[in-house]
């Protein structure tokens, strides 16, 4: 399948179909801007909370900042409420020029949920359908992440087009229900049912794991597809997707390279703990199916600096 320049998707000017989802604690800038260069066309902050925000909070402001080569990208922000969002979304503007602003109505964690946030957002049509008109006002695009309704395709298509007639601009759909959370497998199909209900206004999300993947998705209907938890799994996850879709990324970079370069660029901006947190997952699952595995990863779990990971990453017969 080859791609070629999309143009613009909801609103924004992107170059390919492969976009970095939101992942709180995992989509620093630095891991955001090396996806970037190995096959990724737009990428997302970490979820933000708006209330975060509206309450001059310092750590909310911080995700917000991109460094220079990650542009597109996108700041996720979550509420209770149109109001909460819309004052949030004003901050943030006023801290970045984004292009675009996402409310997550997808987070199923029990701890945003119960605060009225995310996948609670769900169950309230009127509120969510609010939240967008409210945020049009704005002047900017409006998306939401949101996942499939436990009522099947027609709550789920019922739901997403009253998001659509409020003004909504682009739908990041998860195949996934709230209940589930991230159990099970991903209801790739409903998703791109619902893709074909509105023609280039949906991105699919759940289950991308290969390449075959993201190339359901997007021969399904879907105008690009989201890659989370594949590439904390696969660090080339974009890399090998990109090829697949006859696409040239930016960059190159071999298993150990990407994960010396990454670590690299983690200690340096984000520092020493983040990057171990980080990396250490990533050769986890590198390390899946090789000899020895378990007691390998025990050890990398047991290193308690980069530089001793670092060596040992160097050290491994890749």
């Amino acid at each position: 399948m080859m791609v070629g320049s999309l143009g613009a998707i909801g609103g924004v000017q992107v170059d390919g179909p492969l976009w970095l989802a939101p992942m709180a604690g995992i989509t620093t800038p630095s891991v955001r801007l090396f996806q970037r260069r190995i096959g990724v066309s737009l990428v997302h902050t970490e979820m933000v909370s708006a209330l975060g925000l509206k309450y001059r909070g310092e750590k909310s402001r911080r995700i917000l900042i991109p460094l220079p080569g990650e542009e597109p990208v996108i700041p996720q922000l979550f509420g209770p409420s149109g109001e909460d969002l819309l004052e949030g979304a004003r901050i943030a503007l006023g801290e970045y020029p984004f292009r675009a602003v996402e409310v997550n109505m997808a987070c199923p964690m029990p701890k945003v949920v119960s605060k009225g946030s995310g996948a609670a957002m769900l169950k309230d049509p009127d509120l969510a359908a609010r939240a967008v008109a409210l945020l049009k006002g704005l002047g900017v695009s409006v998306w939401v992440k949101a996942r499939v309704l436990p009522g099947g395709f027609e709550e789920t298509l019922r739901f997403c087009g009253r998001l659509f007639e409020a003004g909504l601009d682009l739908l990041l759909l998860h195949g996934r229900t709230s209940p589930q959370r991230y159990e099970g497998r991903a209801d790739v199909e409903q998703v791109i049912r619902l893709s074909r209900a509105f023609p280039g206004r949906v991105v699919g999300s759940g289950d991308v794991f290969s390449p075959d993947d993201a190339l359901r998705y997007l021969e399904g209907g879907c105008v690009a597809v989201l890659l989370a938890r594949g590439f904390v799994r696969d660090p080339l996850l974009a890399l090998r997707c990109a090829r697949r879709l006859g696409l040239r990324p930016p960059g190159d970079a071999d298993l150990k390279g990407a994960l010396l370069e990454l670590g690299d660029m983690l200690a340096s901006h984000e520092g020493e703990r983040t990057c171990l947190i980080l990396v250490k997952r990533m050769v986890a699952g590198a390390l899946k199916g090789h000899p020895h595995d378990a007691e390998r990863r025990n050890r990398v779990m047991s290193l308690k600096s980069w530089g001793d990971l670092r060596e040992f990453i160097l050290a491994w017969p890749l």
